[in-house]
């Protein structure tokens, strides 16, 4: 009689997949939202005159004009909100992809489709929400 091999994940498994979709995702926060900013801004911007400061022309440009007219820390503006839910996103994501790999069964090409399309599905219906006050607060050009 064969035995049949139970799937689940470790206590340790889970932490391990929490912490390092959670440190992933806050990383990612540090170094990119800058960058997600600017994007904001220069989906928002209307068509101006140069020396407008509201009109950009380059990256940099939207990153020169930003910190002199508002500070350097603007580049931050709305960050808030994405650290608190790409820690915990990521965090979600990576244990998700564990746990829906698991549930497919033995490894292989679509065992790892279904289980990233499963846990980026799941990413998906969690995050919408405050993607909607992220990008709110990027594009206020008045406040912190």
């Amino acid at each position: 009689m064969s035995k049949e091999k139970k799937s689940h994940l470790s206590l340790k498994t889970v932490a391990i997949n929490l912490a390092a979709g959670g440190s992933a995702g806050f990383t990612e926060i540090c170094i990119m939202h800058p960058l997600d900013v600017v994007k904001t801004r220069f989906q928002i911007q209307t068509t101006g005159v140069p020396g407008d400061p509201n009109y950009y022309t380059s990256v940099f440009d939207c990153m020169r004009k930003m910190a002199k007219s508002e500070g350097l820390l603007s580049l931050y503006k709305g960050v808030l909100p994405p650290v608190l839910v790409e820690t915990p996103k990521r965090a979600v994501k990576f244990l998700t992809f564990e746990i829906y790999k698991q549930l497919c069964g033995t490894p292989t090409p679509a065992t790892f489709f279904l289980a990233g399309l499963g846990s980026g599905t799941t990413e998906a219906i969690l995050v919408n929400p405050f993607e909607v006050v992220k990008v709110a607060q990027q594009a206020n050009r008045h406040f912190f």
